[in-house]
């Protein structure tokens, strides 16, 4: 269903009454980012893209695929599936709930995102409404036509303060041939030193987890390669099944089943586990590490600083307090020269990504 003209609508008399517009799909992502209750948006009014769905063209020779934003992330999926094809990325699908606007607005991406590469880097184009209800087109709908600068990539990861997506046009990757899990008890030196193996051979890794001492390794890829990579796996590596790889992202592990800050941590993988006092589940090899601790969110973010890294609040952070580490303010300017261009009034999403955006 085309509802563009409705939510264009919607956005010009906002704009003319500078009216604020919380901007959502099926709300599966309400807890990340700071509050919308801080900052005026107790009053934003509801910009409901959800019905603003389907698949507009899917060419499996090009691998591409564009939908509207309101289309279910899992129907995007199954249809890949069809023709064994994926999003690279591996966004979480909550529930089947997500939608493909919020999986580009979040950048949320899974296990395999190290591997395969970041939302940002398979986005190609996207039609988008601007604060001002002016529809513009960013990128293409094939890689030969996508030219000149990449205005289409902030959008990933924007939590809708950019513009409105209409439109999301995605490269994909062929899924692959098999795909094997394997775990073992071991410490992260170890851990390391596997990945590191595995990596120097070209093995085909798309999944790397460490907690409490449980090493988690999945391969993906031909049966030979699979074949080839586990002749130098340790002994002591077992085959296991591969749904914790869905628990894992799907934040569905008891380990996430928990109402304090859980912080989310991106650092070098090589960086020390015992610097931040608390739980910790590593993903990506050890570069992104969720993390349960009674520091406060300025500790976790000088620790992370002194990793190499930064440090955000995924999930349950206070009202009204900043969520994600703060830029500096030469990069700050420039967020807010790019948000000024594309949402003058500043009405689509304030505040969400931080209290002066």
């Amino acid at each position: 269903m085309d509802i563009s003209e409705k939510l264009q609508k919607q956005i010009i008399d906002a704009a003319r009454d500078n009216q604020s517009l919380r901007i959502i799909g099926n709300n599966t992502k309400a807890f990340y980012g700071r509050s919308e209750n801080d900052h005026g948006n107790a009053m934003a009014v509801p910009l409901n893209v959800a019905k603003h769905s389907g698949i507009l063209d899917y060419q499996p020779t090009e691998l591409t695929i564009t939908a509207r934003a309101g289309t279910p992330l899992n129907e995007i999926i199954d249809l890949l599936a069809e023709h064994q094809q994926m999003l690279p990325f591996e966004p979480p699908v909550f529930d089947n709930r997500a939608t493909f606007g919020g999986c580009v607005a979040s950048a949320f991406a899974g296990p395999r995102r190290p591997w395969t590469g970041a939302v940002r880097d398979y986005l190609i184009g996207t039609r988008i409404l601007t604060g001002e209800g002016k529809e513009i087109r960013l990128g293409g709908k094939v890689m030969k036509n996508v030219a000149g600068y990449d205005l289409f990539r902030p959008m990933a990861g924007a939590l809708g303060t950019l513009g409105l997506m209409l439109d999301i046009t995605m490269k994909l990757l062929p899924l692959p041939e098999q795909e094997v899990s394997y775990c073992m008890d071991t410490d992260t030196n170890n851990m390391r030193q596997i990945l590191r193996d595995l990596r120097r051979r070209s093995m085909p890794v798309s999944g790397a987890s460490f907690h409490q001492e449980q090493f988690l390794l999945r391969l993906s890829g031909s049966i030979t390669s699979i074949d080839d990579a586990t002749n130098y796996l340790p002994a002591e590596m077992k085959a296991t099944g591969m749904g914790y790889w869905q628990e894992l992202n799907e934040h569905r592990l008891s380990f996430f089943d928990d109402s304090n800050p859980l912080y989310r941590l991106v650092v070098p993988a090589n960086a020390p586990y015992d610097t931040i006092s608390g739980e910790c589940i590593a993903d990506w090899g050890g570069a992104l590490r969720w993390i349960k601790t009674p520091l406060q969110f300025n500790e976790v973010q000088q620790l992370a600083s002194d990793l190499g890294g930064t440090a955000s609040i995924y999930r349950n952070g206070t009202p009204g307090e900043e969520v994600f580490s703060p830029l500096p303010d030469q990069l700050l300017d420039l967020h807010k020269r790019i948000k000024k261009v594309m949402d003058p009034a500043g009405i689509l999403n304030p505040g969400r990504l931080y209290r002066d955006l």
